[in-house]
């Protein structure tokens, strides 16, 4: 793979600049851009790549996801990541934490240290970029689809042990604010740079305030696993959207109504909207049984649920299907909603991605005027072509 590659003719969106674009890279990073009418000269004798003016967007960050196409992240080996990986870059996904449910304290210290050990590694596909650990410190009475036998008591000691074994590869981590020791706990994942997400839990409207203010920096499936509303209760929810507080929002109008999805949009700043996936191993695959940790799944009409329940367990969306879905579901331009799923992840898990400027890496994804996915490159590697 070469050191710089050059793309040219890019169509970008923006006040700032002509909207074709050549963009030099070297060694992952953007390095110049420049009008494509100039006829750019880098001082570069490399590669380059000629995009006929499709439009460029940044990649895609899959900042909550369970699995794909029949890889459980919580069942997981060097070949099955590496499959993983590229199947996400397919989809125009170039970096993604790996999430991980709750499981026996010796086989979640062996998910860790894989982790920890692939991280710094250059996959075939998108990048893993962290870990996301969704319990143990959640309420056994709001697990969803988590095996409730895992859960743990939140203790600081529990936190140093699990960031050992991942080397500091835990980014984001969900919890329950009623657990004893949870508050302190979202106080020392603040003060460490580790995201804390508020999420299967039973907290009422004060105690997520204190949450807030103690440190927590996103809901965690946003309406899901969590109180509902009430006219003299405002709960959980209405300490959260009266904060500054991000919400991760899955947009498959399952999870969420879409009226919802549309009064949400309509409370909070786009900024504040992190839209994720949530998918499980069944993700790209036709109805049937899959697993999700040490859950049983049944997968019908495109909805997954505990096997033999009503429970929704995690979803089978795909990344762009959801970005247009909520350009559909919230009435708006594609560019509009994009960020939701790029520069929001990107910001609040302080990702030196999802923008197209100098300085920032090189993930991409380029795209047809119908939004079909052509090319993706990570850190400047060109890891998928549309092109039969």
């Amino acid at each position: 793979m070469p050191d710089s590659v050059i793309l040219r003719n890019a169509k970008l969106k923006g006040a700032d600049f002509s909207p074709f674009q050549d963009i030099y890279i070297k060694d992952g990073i953007i390095s110049d851009l420049r009008p494509s009418s100039e006829k750019a000269r880098f001082n570069c004798d490399c590669p380059s790549f000629d995009l006929e003016g499709k439009y460029l967007f940044p990649g895609i960050f899959e900042s909550h996801i369970h699995g794909s196409i029949g890889i459980d992240l919580n069942h997981i080996d060097e070949e099955k990541l590496g499959r993983f990986s590229s199947y996400l870059a397919s989809r125009g996904v170039t970096s993604f934490f790996a999430s991980i449910v709750s499981e026996k304290e010796e086989k979640l210290l062996e998910l860790l240290r894989f982790y920890a050990g692939t991280a710094e590694k250059d996959l075939s596909g998108a990048r893993l970029a962290g870990i996301h650990l969704e319990g143990p410190w959640i309420s056994p009475l709001r697990t969803g689809a988590i095996a409730a036998e895992h859960l743990k008591s939140p203790d600081p000691e529990t936190l140093d042990r699990y960031q050992e074994a991942a080397q500091g590869w835990i980014r984001y981590i969900t919890i329950a604010p009623e657990l004893d020791g949870a508050l302190e706990l979202i106080e020392k994942a603040a003060l460490e740079g580790i995201v804390a997400g508020l999420g299967h839990t039973e907290a009422d409207y004060d105690l997520g305030r204190e949450a807030i203010a103690r440190g927590a920096k996103v809901a965690t499936h946003f309406g899901n696993a969590m109180p509902r509303p009430h006219q003299r209760r405002p709960g959980l929810v209405g300490a959260i959207l009266e904060s500054k507080l991000h919400l991760e929002l899955i947009f498959d109008g399952v999870h969420i109504h879409p009226a919802n999805l549309r009064l949400i949009a309509r409370t909070v700043s786009h900024e504040r909207i992190i839209g994720i996936s949530d998918a499980t191993m069944a993700r790209g695959l036709p109805v049937g049984d899959y697993h999700l940790g040490d859950m049983e799944i049944r997968v019908s009409e495109g909805i997954s649920r505990l096997k033999d329940s009503d429970v929704l367990a995690g979803s089978t969306l795909d990344s762009m299907d959801a970005i247009q879905n909520a350009a559909e579901i919230l009435n708006a331009d594609l560019n509009e909603v994009y960020p939701f799923f790029s520069s929001n992840p990107a910001g609040l898990f302080s990702q030196n991605t999802a923008k197209i400027e100098v300085g920032k890496r090189a993930d991409l994804a380029a795209f047809d005027e119908k939004f079909k996915l052509s090319d993706t490159w990570v850190d400047g590697r060109h890891v998928f072509s549309g092109v039969v």
